[in-house]
């Protein structure tokens, strides 16, 4: 009798634990998943602090880029103008560092705004590697060999002690003056007193009326 009556009341408290059993590991599963839950919300957070902390690229510098420029007018060889050309040439280098970064970069820029007997002489060096193509110091010392005949140092000094005003307007003989006074070497008051004297008598005699400078620039 009490094995038959026990038998479902044994039954039922086995299942019970069963069902007790499971719900532990339930609980336990749940704890385990909330605590890895947890440990990522953690490490999380810790990135997110980390970045705020770290500079933003859109507070980095922007790039400077080039300034877009016209190019200098071709050179056909005039002997007067190669000095004024390779300078023109050289503003643009400056301008744009990085596109003419290479030396040969430079000398090639040069030989595309040769035109005439200039484009046929810098043809030639190019196609034979002449050693003045191998830098744009090299290349514009030699152009300025083969090519210049403006007025520099002496010739320009020369040059400064016979000139005069004549029939033109003083702007443009100032001009002159002063493109050649710019390499002849000498001194203010030197330059002064031949500028005065270059004028043609009509405005040297206004000039002398009033306090005569000291330099060319008064």
């Amino acid at each position: 009798m009490d094995s038959a009556s026990g038998s479902p009341f044994q039954t039922a408290v086995e299942h019970q634990g069963v069902l007790l059993g499971k719900h532990e590991e339930d609980i336990s599963a749940a704890r385990h998943a909330v605590g890895t839950l947890a440990a990522q919300m953690s490490e999380l957070s810790s990135q997110v602090h980390n970045l705020r902390l770290q500079p933003s690229a859109s507070h980095c510098p922007p790039v400077q880029t080039e300034p877009r420029i016209n190019n200098p007018p071709v050179y056909s060889g005039e002997p007067t103008q190669c000095r004024a050309f390779l300078t023109q040439c050289e503003v643009v280098f400056s301008l744009q560092p990085v596109t003419y970064a290479k030396e040969r970069a430079k000398v090639a820029f040069v030989l595309s705004l040769l035109h005439g007997r200039a484009r046929e002489w810098g043809t030639a060096n190019w196609e034979t590697e002449a050693e003045c193509i191998s830098s744009f110091e090299h290349f514009k010392e030699e152009m300025i060999r083969v090519f210049d005949r403006s007025a520099y140092g002496e010739e320009a000094s020369r040059r400064l002690s016979t000139l005069r005003q004549g029939r033109r307007s003083v702007p443009d003989f100032s001009i002159e003056f002063r493109t050649l006074a710019t390499t002849c070497g000498w001194n203010q008051p030197a330059l002064a007193a031949r500028f005065l004297e270059g004028l043609s008598p009509e405005v040297r005699d206004e000039v002398l009326v009033r306090e005569i400078p000291a330099r060319l620039d008064d």
